[in-house]
């Protein structure tokens, strides 16, 4: 048997894959320090802006929350110095039937106005055909069940006092109390405390404050969005047990209604003037009846079209 000679020696280079292994790790590094001194060369201008917008966005904050803070701090105190303030009015009511003069006064609080007037999302302007606007009128109606709303229950239950439990006299009563406003433009629809402390609105607003009045009083109303002999406007009527006939006394040949629901609801003008304007009447007085708009079922209107008709208690 012929024996193989041992495979050559090999030689060992000691070190060489160190020395590799090295130099891979310095390339990395010199790279990785090359890269980033010129990334920090190139982006650094854009580092700076974006840190000065930082500082100066946290700068605006800052002053945000100061100023958030002061007008909490303010609105605390204009909280606490209101709570002793209330509104104050009265006003004569004539009862044409049993020809008695009445005075109701009412109180209604700051905060309970407040509550009201700081509502900006109801006060968006009103318009004649618009699904918002007839939303804020229902809405505004039936705030008369709110608890800051009290002083329209206040007024329903007054005016059953004066009227001597007459439905019909009710009604007028509450039409001669609104007609006490002053008449004054207003671009949005008000509640009827807004109404009852500014002592003034125009047709939507003296509209809203006679069927809070209403409902508060158990009755059942409609508010009719119209073109009234061409203009836009807005009324109101009523529903009641029995056709109203008082005004036949004072001269009128008809009465008017606009049927709803297979119901009839009888008109209610709401408006009456500016107090001082010229050939103003006081609605307070017996006097104010011979003019028709007084009473519940008077039309004032030579033609009325109706655009929308809202009820806020269906």
């Amino acid at each position: 048997m012929s024996s193989l000679p041992p495979p050559p020696e090999i030689v060992k280079k000691k070190g060489v894959s160190k020395y590799i292994v090295i130099g891979l790790i310095l390339g990395i590094l010199i790279g990785s320090v090359t890269g980033y001194g010129f990334a920090y060369l190139t982006l650094s201008p854009d580092v700076s802006r974006w840190k000065s917008l930082y500082e100066n966005k946290v700068t605006e904050f800052n002053n945000l929350q100061d100023n958030y803070n002061q007008i909490n701090d303010t609105l605390g105190l204009f909280e606490k110095q209101t709570r002793e303030v209330f509104y104050f009015t009265m006003l004569p009511l004539y009862n044409y039937k049993t020809d008695e003069y009445w005075y109701v006064w009412y109180k209604v609080k700051s905060s309970d106005y407040y509550n009201y007037r700081f509502d900006v999302e109801t006060h968006t302007p009103a318009l004649l055909e618009d699904r918002a606007t007839e939303g804020n009128i229902s809405k505004t109606a039936n705030s008369w069940s709110d608890p800051e709303s009290d002083v329209i229950r206040e007024i329903a239950n007054d005016l059953w006092q004066v009227s001597h439990g007459d439905e019909e006299v009710f009604v007028n009563l509450a039409v001669q109390l609104v007609h006490q406003m002053c008449y004054n433009i207003t671009l949005y629809t008000k509640y009827p405390i807004e109404t009852i402390v500014e002592g003034s609105g125009d047709c939507d607003n003296l509209a809203v404050l006679t069927a809070s009045i209403l409902l508060a009083g158990g009755f059942d109303v409609i508010i009719l969005l119209v073109e009234a002999d061409g203009g836009g406007h807005c009324m109101l009527a009523v529903s009641l047990s029995s056709p109203p006939d008082d005004l036949f006394d004072y001269g009128r040949g008809s009465h008017w209604y606009y049927e709803y629901n297979d119901e009839k609801y009888w008109l209610i003008e709401a408006t009456w003037g500016d107090p001082g304007g010229e050939g103003w009447i006081d609605p307070a007085t017996s006097d104010a009846y011979n003019y028709v708009g007084a009473f519940v079922g008077d039309n004032p209107w030579d033609s009325i079209e109706i655009v929308s008709v809202i009820h806020p208690s269906g």
